[in-house]
């Protein structure tokens, strides 16, 4: 993860993501907060587990990713940083800017109380950040992420426009 050529509060992050430490609402409440612990796109208690896997928003990012790439949605955090990467080129950018992207809408909302984003807004600004990383990359890779990226954004407005959904709209799957 040390390796990776990404912005270092990007690998800090998914340091604490590994460790189990990002600062979800659990782990707040824990050092003494005393806020609303239910998650900002759900009725449920948010915790990591909760806010990357279970929530009705980043089951629609995986579901989206599966459907684009053949990749099933990681089960939990030790999954996802072990056997689920396996054999995927692009994969620690790809991981990294979902994860980024889905912890950055949260935070928006917790503590700068902008309105929820939809799952495919915070697919376009993942595939934002994978695009702006790639350019740290060897000029073949660019052109391998940025064409995952292209298919990743079309198949996501595919599947809303398909389903009739709106931005805004909150879907549980």
């Amino acid at each position: 993860m040390w390796k990776l050529k990404l912005p270092l509060k990007v690998k800090v992050f998914l340091w604490f993501l590994h460790q189990g430490i990002i600062l979800t609402k659990d782990n707040l409440v824990r050092r003494n907060w005393h806020g609303n612990e239910k998650c900002c796109y759900c009725s449920n208690n948010e915790t990591i587990q909760h806010l990357f896997f279970e929530c009705y928003m980043a089951r629609l990012i995986w579901r989206i990713i599966h459907t684009t790439f053949g990749l099933k949605k990681p089960s939990n955090v030790i999954h996802m940083f072990g056997t689920w990467l396996q054999g995927i080129r692009w994969k620690e950018k790809s991981l990294s800017a979902v994860c980024w992207a889905m912890c950055l809408s949260r935070n928006d909302i917790v503590f700068d109380k902008v309105n929820p984003q939809s799952s495919l807004q915070i697919l376009f600004r993942a595939t934002y950040w994978i695009r702006f990383w790639a350019l740290l990359q060897k000029e073949e890779d660019k052109i391998t992420i940025s064409e995952n990226c292209r298919v990743l954004d079309s198949i996501a407005m595919e599947i809303f426009v398909r389903n009739g959904w709106r931005f805004s709209n909150r879907l549980r799957l």
